[in-house]
């Protein structure tokens, strides 16, 4: 990079700019266009810029049908168009993912139903690079489906680390296994590239198996304590410190059915959405609180309460930091509310949505790992070959996506 005699600041403000599939080309330059480009601090410079540059919408669709055929839709924040499509090139026991977390143009995805949490995959779909992680520091058989986890996924900033929290609980039911044997948890740094045990707090469960409410470095879930009858709260994992916290959650109210809460963040702040549901078990109303203290439980304030004249049976969160994206109950499309404007919007995203999430592109994990290339699919504990059915179809969505 040298001989072309520019300040650093202008070659990481130039190529900072560029999409991320022109910079994969450029990598095959030359040698010195290689390493500039995977830099950590360039890829950082990279992230950040786009990030004020391009925003997306992450829509993760899942099939109906039995052949476990699951994808990934990037989508325009604004107009919701979709610029590009991420068909997953790579299967799991159960045929169909869930999506524990996005940190950075980073996927955190793991198995549905009785599988998840046994292996988890990392995965940046712009650069088409993959971990597969299934060690474990836990002595138990995963083939124990009476065993289950819940999953933590985000990004230590004083380390620079990208981090994986993994709760594991055994038994068959919350309130009597939790006494009977305390759940055990594990932590797993990409920059170590290995699982390590950790504290864990005995005598609860997280009710959410999955959480991306990442607020403040600490990933945070909807739990519940077994000696209470209404001992709810929301756990807390500190990436940076590696601990467990508990946040006290305000004193919501609800008519008719018992509500459904979850954890989310609204413009940088730990929030929570409590739907209400009806007899029908339809929501009928949308209250979402906001800890404008983080850590302080007399700062939780009810910001929103969301009357819905139509049909919803469910709620997918908080996109954008502004819209609520709610499901309806004829599972033909989805709806956002904007909070600003107090107006419904329907979305061009079809049925059979599992998860809706802000994403940016990004080269993460490109000096990690190994790349997906047509002749090996390698990860964390070694490489596997490729059918040449799967080979062919891996070689024909690289060269739409490249």
């Amino acid at each position: 990079m040298s001989s072309i005699h520019l300040p650093i600041e202008v070659l990481y403000n130039i190529l900072g700019r560029l999409p991320v599939k022109d910079l994969i080309r450029f990598t095959c330059v030359c040698k010195p266009w290689r390493d500039f480009i995977t830099n950590p601090d360039f890829i950082s410079t990279h992230l950040n810029l786009h990030r004020n540059i391009d925003g997306y919408v992450l829509h993760h669709k899942m099939a109906s049908t039995g052949a476990g055929l699951n994808c990934f839709s990037c989508l325009h924040d604004k107009t919701y168009v979709e610029h590009s499509r991420f068909d997953i090139p790579f299967s799991c026991e159960s045929l169909y993912f869930k999506l524990a977390g996005s940190v950075n143009g980073l996927l955190c995805l793991s198995d549905s139903y009785q599988y998840f949490g046994r292996t988890i995959y990392l995965w940046n779909p712009s650069i088409w690079k993959l971990k597969i992680l299934r060690r474990t520091c836990f002595t138990h058989s995963y083939s124990e489906f009476t065993n289950f986890f819940a999953i933590g996924f985000g990004f230590d900033h004083h380390t620079s680390d990208y981090k994986i929290v993994r709760i594991m609980y055994f038994g068959d039911f919350y309130r009597d296994y939790v006494e009977k044997q305390q759940p055990k948890a594990e932590v797993y740094s990409l920059a170590w590239n290995s699982w390590r045990r950790i504290g864990t707090n005995a005598g609860s469960y997280a009710i959410d198996k999955i959480s991306t409410a990442v607020v403040c470095g600490a990933v945070h879930w909807f739990a519940s304590k077994t000696k209470e009858a209404c001992g709810n709260f929301i756990l807390t994992f500190d990436f940076g410190s590696e601990e467990f916290g508990e946040i006290t959650l305000p004193r919501y109210q609800s008519d008719g059915v018992r509500p459904q809460v979850s954890v989310t963040v609204l413009r940088e702040s730990l929030a929570l959405i409590v739907s209400c549901f009806n007899n029908c078990e339809l929501i009928q109303r949308c209250d979402i609180w906001v800890m404008s203290e983080y850590g302080m439980a007399t700062s939780w304030t009810k910001r929103y309460s969301i009357a819905l004249e139509e049909s919803f049976f469910r709620c997918l969160g908080i996109i954008n930091n502004n819209e609520l994206v709610l499901d309806k109950s004829t599972r033909e499309e989805l709806v956002s509310y904007d909070l600003e404007n107090m107006q419904f919007k329907h979305l061009a995203i079809s049925k059979y949505t599992n998860d809706v999430v802000n994403f940016s592109a990004s080269l993460v994990l490109y000096n990690e790992g190994f790349r997906l290339t047509p002749r090996k699919y390698l990860f964390v504990e070694g490489g596997i070959r490729l059918g040449k059915r799967k080979r062919s179809v891996f070689m024909q969505l690289q060269r739409k996506w490249l």
